[in-house]
């Protein structure tokens, strides 16, 4: 987003898995399938579904994308991506359920990392009651990760990263400045270089979140609105 450029790329992914080439069309799917597993697994749950069948059915959702190419129907113009994406998992499992055919875990798809997918449920969902809340919840996690992870690439040589780990706890939250002046004593360095850090480290991150949301609506002025709506998921009780 530095050059002003507008970029969706979620819904490119959606559109390069419609692609005719097999390859293009699976790596697509499956980056979106890594990225978004867990908000449909923390949907399934609050629905009532234990472990195991939450992981089915968000297994077989994603199994059905690399078998059939593709969401069908997918047009940027609906909107938001998370809410184009639960809709079409909510008509998949109502159709599964109709059918009663589910594809069990361990088949096509083995991306996934389903053995802490209960434990990161729990950590992360809270008490949400509603099904959609808890969605939104684990949605704005995993947006906020992939902007982190981004963060932790750009930052990739020993120094950078000892600096990001030091500053890692203070990027998202308040930094007092007994906090600077600890992690300034730590890293060898002045009180003001830390601050001055901190303060690169918290806009690149800004700016990563706001381009990770910029990647998931159809419309730039949707931006400012996606990151409220997100920011009110993490902030819910």
């Amino acid at each position: 987003m530095g050059n002003g450029t507008f970029h969706t790329t979620r819904w490119s992914l959606i559109t390069r898995a419609g692609a005719s080439e097999p390859a293009t069309a699976a790596r697509a799917l499956g980056e979106l399938c890594e990225l978004y597993w867990l908000p449909l697994y923390a949907f399934a749950r609050r629905q009532g579904r234990d472990d195991h069948a939450a992981c089915d059915l968000v297994q077989s959702f994603c199994a059905e994308l690399l078998e059939h190419g593709g969401l069908a129907g997918a047009n940027a113009n609906v909107g938001r991506f998370r809410n184009y994406l639960l809709g079409a998992f909510r008509h998949f499992v109502d159709n599964t359920q109709r059918s009663a055919r589910a594809a069990k875990r361990g088949g096509a798809v083995t991306t996934w990392r389903w053995d802490d997918a209960a434990e990161r449920y729990a950590l992360a969902v809270r008490g949400e009651p509603d099904p959609r809340q808890a969605f939104e919840r684990q949605w704005a996690m995993a947006l906020l990760e992939r902007a982190q992870q981004r963060l932790r690439e750009e930052h990739a040589t020993p120094s950078k990263q000892e600096l990001l780990a030091a500053l890692q706890p203070h990027l998202l939250g308040a930094h007092d400045r007994t906090g600077a002046a600890d992690v300034a004593l730590h890293l060898g360095s002045t009180e003001g270089a830390v601050r001055v850090a901190l303060h690169r480290l918290r806009t690149r991150l800004r700016e990563l979140i706001r381009d990770e949301v910029a990647q998931t609506v159809a419309e730039p002025g949707e931006i400012d609105d996606e990151l409220r709506a997100l920011q009110a998921a993490l902030a819910a009780p």
